[in-house]
């Protein structure tokens, strides 16, 4: 029996949609893997301070400026002068804010490479690539925002795959040359700068790129920034606290160690991938209680099965799964098994949290900064940072606090969806 024509057509363009996605992240994850078992361990090392520190930057230079653009470009998207007003006052906004992004942390780039070896001429190679990559990164992130409000996911997708290609084939040749950390993170940058010339020249038939600024789009993108960059600059924080840790207590290895490691979390990305593009926005059209309740607790026990599976099989085959980083972490048993159940936790906690901001169930999230600051002094208190063990402990101690203020907004919006449908 057919399926109705309009099930076909979703199922199409579901399993298109997939098939492009499960290419470019499993490239990413192939990419990966290999600059691990390739690199020694200091160049690796190098690599994820350098990646780690261009992506901190990128961040700290949006600090809201996304959903400015999204919630102001959600209205004016079908007028080709206004969209290319807002975006290019946007990104006079960004250029801004990542001057002063890199200002403060260029410095913390430069002593994390030197304080783990590297040479000052290495080092200031290192950051000038980083720099150009971040030029790149920054107006990537404004532009992108055009194809999404145009709908025009299948050429996002393109661009995807077609930047991952680019940084292979790029690592490919440079692995006849002379790969090194500087090399890798220049490939990176290589794909980012596809990626924004493809980019480029698909915004140009969308918006008007002479258009001046506009005063009442500045105005409201900065009032945006004021409400969400201290969490924007918090999360940035913490999110790099990991290699801070490490470099002021550990040792250039286990920087290594906690990069590669990390590597094997990025499968994960697939899964986050449907979640966003595919689930949530199913969970944000549902009006219903009843089936909002339903879908809220199908999918966040999808995603701890899920998370359940990986981290049964990184305890009963560590040695089958670390094989893939190669021989110079094999010995990371313990470790293995906890960054994967830290991911799957962090990945479950992701979950409930975009389903809680889709929906505005944001009940409390003023305490998410004071609560995990208070429950990380406790860790400092209790746990060892000089080892990989004590600092991977370290990064999951945010996560107690998640879940609990995540579970309370649930429980909020949950309730009061119910006192909205069927009254007191």
């Amino acid at each position: 029996m057919a399926l109705p024509e309009k099930y076909s057509d979703w199922a199409k363009v579901l399993g298109q949609f997939l098939s492009i996605e499960i290419m470019v992240q499993g490239l990413n994850v192939l990419t990966g893997i290999w600059l691990v078992r390739i690199l020694s361990q200091n160049e690796y090392a190098y690599y994820t301070i350098a990646m780690g520190m261009l992506s901190t930057i990128s961040l700290m230079s949006d600090s809201g400026i996304s959903f400015g653009i999204t919630a102001i470009g959600g209205k004016v998207w079908r007028d080709r002068f206004r969209f290319g007003q807002l975006i290019n006052t946007a990104l006079r906004i960004r250029y801004f804010l990542a001057a002063i992004s890199i200002t403060l942390v260029s410095p913390v780039l430069i002593w994390m490479l030197v304080h783990n070896g590297a040479s000052w001429g290495y080092t200031i190679l290192i950051t000038l690539i980083v720099l150009i990559g971040v030029n790149f990164q920054l107006t990537s992130a404004v532009l992108m925002i055009v194809p999404r409000l145009h709908s025009q996911i299948r050429i996002i997708q393109n661009l995807d795959l077609i930047s991952s290609l680019s940084k292979f084939f790029l690592l490919v040749i440079a692995y006849f040359t002379m790969l090194n950390a500087a090399l890798a993170t220049a490939t990176s940058v290589v794909a980012y700068a596809v990626y924004r010339f493809g980019l480029g020249n698909l915004v140009t038939q969308k918006i008007d790129t002479e258009a001046s600024q506009n005063p009442e789009d500045r105005k409201e993108i900065i009032k945006i920034i004021k409400r969400t960059a201290p969490n924007t600059v918090f999360y940035c924080f913490q999110s790099q606290i990991t290699l801070l840790l490490l470099s002021l207590f550990g040792s250039v290895q286990n920087i290594a160690e906690i990069g590669a490691l990390g590597r094997l979390t990025l499968v994960f990305s697939i899964t986050s991938s449907v979640l966003g593009n595919i689930l949530v926005p199913s969970f944000v059209r549902c009006q219903s209680y009843q089936l909002l309740l339903k879908r809220y607790f199908l999918i966040v026990l999808g995603a701890s099965l899920f998370s359940l599976l990986l981290l049964i099989l990184a305890i009963v085959f560590p040695h089958q799964v670390l094989w893939i980083l190669g021989g110079k972490y094999q010995h990371l048993d313990s470790e293995l098994a906890l960054v994967i159940l830290a991911a799957g936790l962090n990945f479950i906690s992701g979950v409930m949290w975009s389903l809680n901001s889709s929906k505005a169930w944001l009940n409390g999230v003023m305490l998410q900064i004071p609560g995990t600051l208070l429950i990380q002094v406790i860790g400092i208190m209790f746990l060892n940072l000089s080892t990989l063990h004590g600092v991977i402990l370290f990064s999951m101690c945010p996560l107690v606090q998640s879940f609990i203020l995540n579970s309370h907004m649930t429980y909020r919006g949950l309730q009061e969806k119910a006192l909205e449908e069927y009254g007191s």
